[in-house]
């Protein structure tokens, strides 16, 4: 990308450094020279801009994501991938490309894979992240990409670009239940996985053939550790044992006569299966998971809590829309422009986690002045979230280029020439 361009990707993330209310979604303007429709102008350019790709748009995140985890991860990155619906119903006439996403969800389907820490689960850097609109998919990681693939067969090729990505440590790719398919198994070969499954499933536990739930009744579960669920005091247990999935695998294409292709044979997937169950103080059991995963020498313990931190992709999916960047109110007309935007925003989104992973006693100052800043309330024993930090940093930046273009005696002044010398008050 020319230097021109790189000069106003940095402007532009600097301009998503805050969070945005669903009324007002737009761009920042920054406090500089250039009034604010200049800034607007610029950055339309910049979103419909053809030289701006998104495989240049995503170089600067595969480098915030390498950089860490050198540090911040001990064996593997963890990688959860998923996906999540943007809704436009209220854009039908502006953005031509949205479709049927969901049931009554008009809009685009955003298909992210999140790069997180194996040793604190905070996110590190978005890794990969396709847009799917009604006739193409925009990817940041294959420019040709087709828009006739399932998630599971776009999945495959995405992991398998992520593990072409030489990262100084081994990837685990971490899937919720749509994961839970034979075919994909398969398809993974020698990758690091961890998925969870469904309980109706069946699987050979080296005696006979039966469902998830019936082996869970033959397993004794020890406890791991006491933990918080939905707000209240729970116990987790863990037990586990070998499996083999030898189901065959059951496209869901169809032919050239319009019936679905015959089920397909396949060598067994062997496996580790750990139950992770979560009951309260009187033993009654609250949440199941079934999880399948090729690691042999992690702790099941470590497997369960891994799966759970998978968690923080479903926060960033928060963060991107309603607890912060309010993604689904832009008004960028097309979807190459939304993925452009998502790029930018998503590196305003590793400056913030950057700031929360810091230690050090400067580390924390910086959390409460921005947690001061923000004017958000906290909940006790709570020292941040990153909406928090969102909101403070954009007041903090205000606030430092207001100090760089009026004298500090200047701004002292203008109040009283308004408000006389007792001030606002």
């Amino acid at each position: 990308m020319e230097l021109r361009l790189e000069k106003r990707y940095e402007q532009l993330v600097q301009s998503h450094l805050h969070s945005a209310h669903q009324l007002a979604a737009g761009i920042k303007t920054l406090l500089n020279k250039d009034v604010a429709f200049n800034q607007t102008q610029a950055a339309w350019r910049f979103l419909n801009n053809e030289r701006c790709t998104l495989e240049e748009l995503s170089k600067p995140l595969l480098k915030a994501a390498h950089e860490p985890s050198k540090q911040e991860c001990e064996t593997y990155v963890l990688i959860p991938h998923d996906w999540s619906h943007l809704s436009y119903n209220g854009h039908q006439k502006s953005k031509k490309d949205i479709y049927n996403t969901f049931k009554k969800c008009r809009g685009y389907d955003l298909q992210s894979s999140l790069l997180i820490s194996d040793l604190h689960g905070g996110p590190l850097a978005l890794g990969a992240m396709n847009i799917k609109t009604k006739d193409e998919t925009f990817s940041s990681y294959n420019p040709t990409l087709s828009n006739n693939l399932t998630h599971l067969e776009e999945l495959s090729k995405r992991i398998d670009w992520l593990e072409s990505q030489n990262f100084t440590k081994q990837l685990v790719h971490i899937v919720d239940r749509e994961g839970d398919s034979v075919a994909f198994l398969r398809s993974l070969k020698d990758r690091n996985w961890l998925i969870r499954s469904k309980e109706n499933h069946k699987a050979h536990d080296g005696v006979s053939h039966k469902k998830l739930k019936e082996i869970a009744k033959t397993l004794s579960f020890t406890q791991a550790r006491e933990i918080q669920y939905k707000g209240f005091p729970a116990t987790q247990q863990i037990a586990e044992t070998q499996i083999s999935i030898i189901r065959p695998a059951r496209p869901t294409h169809k032919n050239s006569e319009g019936k679905r292709v015959s089920p397909i044979k396949g060598n067994p997937v062997k496996t580790r299966l750990v139950i992770s169950r979560i009951v309260d103080n009187t033993g009654k059991e609250l949440a199941m998971w079934y999880l399948l995963t090729n690691l042999s020498a992690t702790p099941s313990a470590t497997i369960a809590l891994w799966y759970y931190w998978r968690w923080s992709i479903e926060s960033y999916f928060k963060l991107i829309k309603s607890a912060g960047m309010q993604i689904e109110s832009w008004q960028q007309t097309t979807g190459i422009a939304v993925a452009r935007r998502l790029l930018i925003s998503s590196m305003a989104c590793v400056c913030v986690w950057r700031i929360s992973h810091a230690t050090g006693e400067k580390a924390g100052e910086l959390r409460q002045m921005l947690v001061r800043l923000s004017g958000r309330q906290m909940k006790w024993k709570k020292e941040f979230t990153c909406n928090a930090l969102f909101a403070g940093l954009s007041s903090l930046l205000s606030l430092i280029e207001l100090l760089e273009h009026y004298d500090i005696d200047e701004i002292k002044s203008i109040i009283p020439s308004v408000y006389g010398d007792n001030g606002l008050m």
